[in-house]
């Protein structure tokens, strides 16, 4: 794999392309504002090298939410550099406290498969808990809410008019292979979508998909999988099915081949779907025989 890149998008405001893109906003006199912080120690010792590399130091670190590949690199960043950390309050609560993700996902203490760093970062400490819509400390670059993919995500709009969408859209090669993206609530990542689509920037930073100009495709092409999805789901409704049996189906439909890990994301991402079709009253549940059967309406 190449070596991580510091790439200047526009005015003071740069990114590190990589599994997940990270935004770099120069503050002046010599210091540098991160935008996430990629998936590990080795991530965050990468990221340093190349602020050190164009002369920074890092002054303040910005997590969009607290999924572990994107605050991975906050526990060795914030050790060395003693910078500070903005998150917004639940994002931030799990960011500080690791193991709530694979806990929330799992529904219980989870299994040993789910505790590391896939889904559990290094501890770090939050100084600076963000109240969207509002602007990162000591500085113009805007907090926009994105619900939908996580509990509390925001994304980041610098004066350059570049937008750190975190991941409110996942690539067209992302889909295609794994076609089903995590999502927490269905109906709130609807409106983010929206709401990007029509987003005045110049530029539109994808944590999981290339830096464009136009954003519109591929919030097209989101917005498309996502009602698949639920069309999928839907049709699976006809006969009373549990969710194990939907994730079942959804798994057979798109050749999903489950671990421990994907479990958990694909399994409450289907649990997500079917709150939201009880929510539109197109799906209706009961209980039968110790189990929670869902019908289509």
């Amino acid at each position: 794999m190449a070596s991580p890149v510091l790439e200047r998008i526009a005015g003071r405001t740069h990114v590190v392309r990589g599994p997940v893109n990270v935004g770099v906003f120069a503050l002046g006199e010599g210091r540098a504002l991160l935008m996430d912080s990629g998936n590990d120690d080795e991530a965050g010792r990468k990221l340093l090298r190349l602020i050190e590399g164009a002369g920074w130091t890092v002054a303040h670190l910005a997590n969009t939410h607290s999924n572990a590949d994107h605050c991975g690199g906050n526990a060795f960043l914030q050790a060395r550099t003693g910078c500070g950390i903005s998150a917004t309050r639940a994002e931030a609560a799990f960011i500080e406290t690791p193991q709530l993700e694979p806990s929330f996902l799992w529904g219980g203490f989870p299994p040993a498969p789910l505790r590391s760093k896939f889904l559990m970062a290094r501890p770090s400490r939050v100084t600076a808990v963000l109240e969207p819509p509002c602007t990162l400390p000591d500085t113009e670059i805007e907090v926009i809410p994105l619900p939908g993919h996580f509990l509390d995500m925001v994304g980041f709009l610098t004066p350059d008019r570049v937008f750190f969408a975190a991941d409110t859209v996942a690539s067209a090669e992302i889909l295609a292979k794994y076609h089903v993206w995590y999502l927490y609530d269905i109906a709130a990542h609807l409106q983010t979508l929206d709401r990007l689509g029509a987003l005045d920037a110049d530029w539109v930073v994808p944590s999981h998909a290339e830096p464009t100009r136009d954003i519109r495709p591929l919030v097209d092409l989101n917005r498309a999988k996502i009602l698949e999805i639920a069309d999928v789901l839907r049709n699976a409704c006809r006969d009373p099915s549990t969710p194990e049996h939907l994730l079942s189906v959804l798994c057979g439909h798109y050749g999903i081949v489950l671990n421990h890990a994907q479990y958990v994301l694909v399994g409450s991402t289907v649990r997500a779907y079917l709150a939201w079709l009880m929510d539109l009253g197109e799906v209706a549940v009961r209980f039968e025989d110790g189990r929670i059967l869902a019908e289509k309406v």
